[in-house]
């Protein structure tokens, strides 16, 4: 299970290349054989890292809050399982959650949930090709076996790396053109078709053989009979991809791209320690897999207009069960569609840009059985244990039913960037822009289900479903019976919001100085609400020859409403319940269940953003310091109606009910700091690319998420002792997205001759903290207040890198190969602590191979 290459061996590969150093702006341009370059990634100069540019002859700036991903860094990185939020480790104003590097799921192929300058993770917005592709059913659900409720995730498609030709981060001073985020924008650009007929065609593999794992001692001979996704002793991932891209004539081009993620995780059907007699019992294998089919045409049919065409299928299929029992098996199915046309005119006035864009995605269940009995074990219920004590030890059949959840939306959006107009000495370059949207959102059960509780003994049966009369040792040799049915009814609960927006922003420039005021307005029928978003940012070139550039800004950012708030209001009602004594009787009737959860009137959460920045170019480097304070406001949380004092429910509304409300916020500061250099570094016939990045970063929450309950603590935020200070039991740091600081350092080496590329990223993050109250109390202000401590673990250390080796061939076809080992040291990283102390470590040494062929 723990085998995996010895570090020694494997510092030999590093020791093999040179150790990287680079550049990121300028890269000195060397002649490249056509022949040999199929894309744009083959290019030795093309590795260029993240930075702010300036351009020679222009005021190209107020981007310090943007940093760009090319294609030919993309495809450089260490990519694992290829999603574009692992190429975000690069951006220092991005966290990630401290658990999706676990050692306990290494067969997991998820994109990470990330936070944004210390925002949400469910409130940043995601683009393809100007679409959003956002899961706002339920993206903060994560219990694959939860009888109500479907696992979602932030990003509605799981995009693979291999169709995407840039990734453009906006974390600050963000442009009025985009809305709909508290967080950041990922704005992801898919690839257009090469000008020749080419392909490519390609397999990656890793698995537990590969990998070395920590996992605490006390959890070890859990980890090796797990019967549980949450423990994942063995997997293998395999990767395929596969692409056909060319001019169909001279005008239009066409790309087919194909990648399929697989993951197998086997388990153990039955729990060893319950499970007594190994007839029929044995190990089923837990599945995975991700698809991504794309097609893209761009077609420039006169020299003033060019059309650009996307249509992306994304499903993913995740198999669970559930242990120690028979017909279980549950599917998980999320992802869909997305695709849009946009049109780029360019008029006598500007250029006018229209995309039309619709995505149909889902997070929806399907299992083999619509209903659940968790029996005790009998000679008739015979697959658990007759010893066994414990409720939740039982011989169990079937699952939680089918659930259908879908988001359907259509868009249009129209930007217009007017050409330089002046007014004196001023330059204005005017931009506008309108969106209109539609979304529909559905919750739906097709069948009922029936779940049985309040297993008791029973003498006789009248029926042989819900009872049975084999001798049950648990009840000392008399029958069980179920006295309680629950049935979950079908029925569907679904809505439809329309949204508008419009914006207008001007950047101005006067001789030194540039400012770009804007302002947003949206609209939405969701809540029928209207906000307005100023945003302004402001750069002065300190000096007049664009070396030092000081930046400053003032911006707000409406986020969006999830559809779980209104899907939730109404579904528990669509249960009642059948109870009887025994299981000699006739059912009773039935009784509806209350609803629990009302939907008030809510306002959309918002951050305030003030940004101070200063770029400098210095002895041919570039150094960009940054400082972003966030407020969140308005946030939604989930909390019972008597703790905001509100009336109790009547009629059929629960009396002390659920609602949301708008008592949620969050402060944080983040401080980054990059340099690179402004030339690549020649080196005999290497050239080398790097970039180093820093960040601190501080945040506070008064909650944990729009679904967990919001308790009377949180509400009433007290004042606690923390850390030797007095505070509000709100103000306390955050415990997850929040390492207090992160050095990051990326380079690039490459060896044309040889074909080979080395890339190492390396990661020094501040220890993982934890925080808890200490039962003691102290007195302030006349009363007493809790003490709550911190509790630091040591920092992690991670180096991952990738050698990359090409060979050409005859014409344009070559073969490649690319070695990914992640965690090369194999540092033991803590990245959480349990309630009873138990750590979770990241994933150690891991190793992943491609080998692929291009034309």
């Amino acid at each position: 299970m723990c085998a995996g290459y010895t570090r020694r061996n494997l510092l030999l590969v590093v020791t093999a290349g040179t150790v990287l150093v680079s550049s990121t702006v300028g890269a000195t341009e060397e002649t490249v054989d056509e022949a040999r370059v199929v894309d744009s990634s083959l290019a030795t100069d093309s590795h260029k890292l993240p930075s702010i540019q300036v351009e020679a002859g222009s005021f190209n700036s107020l981007n310090q809050g943007t940093q760009t991903y090319e294609r030919s860094l993309i495809q450089a990185l260490p990519n694992g399982n290829g999603d574009i939020t692992s190429v975000l480790k690069l951006n220092p104003s991005v966290q990630f959650d401290d658990t999706q590097l676990s050692s306990k799921t290494p067969g997991e192929i998820d994109p990470a949930n990330i936070s944004i300058n210390g925002a949400v993770y469910w409130q940043n917005l995601f683009l393809l090709d100007g679409i959003s592709i956002n899961n706002d059913l339920d993206p903060v659900s994560d219990n694959p076996l939860s009888m109500t409720d479907v696992p979602g995730r932030s990003q509605g498609v799981a995009l693979d790396t291999d169709i995407v030709d840039s990734i453009e981060v906006l974390d600050s001073n963000v442009s009025a053109e985009f809305g709909g985020f508290n967080g950041g924008v990922v704005n992801v650009t898919s690839r257009i078709p090469a000008k020749r007929f080419s392909g490519k065609i390609s397999i990656q593999h890793t698995s537990d053989a590969w990998t070395q794992y920590h996992i605490d001692t006390s959890q070890q001979a859990d980890m090796e009979s797990s019967t549980s996704a949450s423990l994942q002793p063995e997997f293998s991932k395999w990767i395929t991809r596969a692409t056909l891209e060319g001019p169909v004539n001279d005008e239009l081009g066409l790309l087919f791209s194909f990648s399929r993620k697989q993951s197998t995780i086997p388990l153990n059907l039955y729990d060893p320690d319950t499970y007594a007699t190994p007839m029929g019992g044995g190990r089923k294998d837990q599945e995975r897999q991700i698809d991504n089919f794309f097609v893209k045409t761009h077609w420039t049919p006169t020299e003033n207009l060019l059309i650009d065409a996307s249509l992306t299928h994304a499903p993913q299929d995740s198999l669970y069960f559930i242990a120690n029992g028979k017909d279980t098996d549950t599917r998980i199915i999320s992802g869909g569609y997305s695709g849009s046309i946009k049109v780029d005119w360019t008029l006598q006035p500007g250029l006018l840009s229209q995309t039309l864009g619709f995505s149909d995605l889902e997070n929806s269940r399907e299992t083999l059985t619509d209903y659940y009995r968790g029996w005790r074990w009998s000679p008739e219920k015979n697959w658990s244990n007759p010893l066994a004590t414990d409720a939740t030890h039982t011989s169990s059949e079937g699952s939680w039913g089918d659930i259908e959840q879908s988001q359907r939306s259509f868009s249009y959006k129209a930007n217009m960037d007017w050409n330089t107009l002046y007014t004196g000495d001023v330059e204005h370059r005017i931009k506008t822009g309108v969106e209109l949207g539609w979304q529909q959102a559905n919750y739906q059960r097709s069948e009922d289900m029936t779940y049985g509780s309040l297993l008791a003994a029973t003498s006789s049966c009248i029926e042989t479903v819900w009872c049975s009369m084999s001798p049950t040792p648990r009840y000392s040799g008399s029958g069980q019976a179920f006295r309680r049915l629950n049935v979950y009814e079908a029925g569907e609960i679904e809505y439809e919001t329309t949204q508008w927006s419009a914006y207008l922003e001007d950047a101005l420039t006067f001789g030194r100085l540039q400012l770009r005021p804007g302002v947003r307005f949206d609209s939405d029928s969701f809540m029928d609400d209207a906000t307005w978003s100023p945003r302004f940012a402001a750069e002065l070139d300190l000096w007049g020859d664009k070396r030092t550039r000081l930046s400053v800004g003032a911006n707000r950012y409406y986020g969006r409403n999830m559809h779980a708030y209104r899907l939730n209001e109404g579904r528990s009602a669509l249960k009642y319940v059948l109870n009887r004594s025994n299981g000699s009787q006739e059912w009773g009737d039935p009784v509806r269940t209350l609803n629990n959860t009302r939907l008030n009137e809510l306002k959309l959460p918002y951050d305030d953003e003030l940004m101070l920045g200063l770029d400098q170019q210095v002895a041919g480097y570039q150094l960009a310091l940054k400082y972003v304070h966030r407020d969140g406001k308005d946030q939604i949380v989930r909390v019972r109606s008597g703790t905001l004092g509100l009336e109790p429910g009547s009629g059929d509304l629960l009396a002390n009910y659920y609602t949301y409300s708008n008592q949620g916020s969050s402060t944080s500061d983040t401080l980054t700091f990059t340099l690179s250099p402004m030339e690549s570094f020649h080196f005999r016939d290497t050239e080398h690319h790097f970039q180093l990045a820093l960040d601190w970063t501080d945040v506070t929450r008064s909650h944990q998420d729009y679904s967990t309950t919001m308790s009377s603590t949180e509400y009433d935020d007290p004042f606690i002792r923390y850390d030797g200070r007095f505070m509000r039991y709100s103000e306390r740091p955050a415990d997850n997205f929040n390492r207090p600081w992160t050095a990051r350092l990326t380079t690039v080496s490459s060896h044309p001759a040889s074909g080979l590329t080395l890339t190492n990223f390396l990661r020094y993050r501040a220890g993982y903290r934890a925080m808890g109250t200490t039962g003691d109390q102290v007195e302030y202000l006349g009363g007493l207040v809790d003490v709550w401590e911190e509790y630091q673990h040591k920092a992690s250390v991670n180096w991952d890198i990738r050698l990359g080796w090409e060979k050409h061939l005859s014409g344009a076809s070559a073969v490649f190969a690319n070695l990914d080992v992640y965690n090369l040291l194999d540092e033991v990283n803590l990245v959480a602590m349990s309630n009873s102390d138990v750590p979770t470590y990241e994933t150690g040494r891991q190793v992943w191979l491609e080998v692929g062929y291009r034309f």
